[in-house]
């Protein structure tokens, strides 16, 4: 066979191959504003509450009947307590969903599938701890179960995601003298002392509810209600109250 041919064949193979793919490839963009609660075990058992802004990008492919997202998110926080202030960033920068239909009827979908994350979270009390960076950080996979219901043009989806299992970390020690915020404070210690485990060492849950008015259009509200705890050697808690407003294009 001529030699041009089989390079004409070969891309049209590659070509029919990938098509589906990206021709079923949509893209999104999130802003959530959130009411923030973080409550840190070296400071005393006080909850800190505030506020928090986070964008998260999105970019799903449809495969057959399944979907693959990627969806990494940046998040700042800042909160109050007894007149001191504590500071947040939150990096997500693997966040990985896999999804796809067990149940169809008239109008209603039950999904179900499998989340993996990498969750970072930096916390400061500059009125307590002076500069000392504080982390908890998470490597986890969780389960999802999503319901949709699409009535008239419009489409309501629940979603709930609770962590199955993973690798977490958290400050185990406050040194009233230690000040850094060097680059490895950020990138190395979220990952030194990680311990595996499950519900005996965290707890990730999160639970949200969509409206989408027309499903022709590129806009949804949400709302996203989102704990993360972790209490081995020392405990820490956050809580998140969300209201999301995406744009799916």
């Amino acid at each position: 066979m001529n030699k041009k041919i089989k390079v004409f064949l070969i891309g049209i193979v590659i070509y029919s191959l990938t098509q589906p793919l990206y021709a079923q490839m949509k893209q999104s963009h999130s802003i959530i504003l959130s009411f923030l609660q973080m409550k840190e075990e070296f400071n005393i058992g006080m909850v800190f509450n505030g506020i928090q802004i986070k964008y998260a990008y999105g970019i799903t492919w449809k495969i057959g009947e399944s979907e693959l997202t990627y969806k990494p998110e940046l998040a700042f926080g800042i909160a109050w307590t007894h007149e001191m202030t504590g500071y947040k960033i939150g990096i997500s920068p693997v966040n990985v969903s896999w999804e796809i239909p067990v149940f169809q009827n008239n109008g209603h979908t039950i999904k179900a599938g499998a989340n993996l994350a990498g969750n970072y979270n930096y916390q400061m009390y500059p009125d307590l701890h002076d500069a000392r960076l504080f982390w908890v950080s998470e490597i986890g996979l969780s389960p999802i179960l999503n319901y949709q219901y699409q009535f008239n043009n419009s489409r309501i989806t629940c979603s709930l995601q609770n962590s199955l299992l993973g690798f977490v970390s958290h400050t185990e020690r406050n040194d009233p003298f230690f000040y850094s915020l060097k680059a490895s404070d950020f990138f190395i210690r979220p990952h030194e002392n990680m311990k595996f485990g499950s519900f005996n060492n965290y707890d990730h849950t999160k639970l949200s509810i969509e409206f989408r008015p027309n499903i022709d259009k590129i806009h949804s509200f949400i709302y996203e209600f989102d704990y993360f705890g972790i209490w081995y050697k020392t405990r820490y808690d956050q809580i998140n109250h969300s209201l999301i407003w995406r744009m799916a294009i």
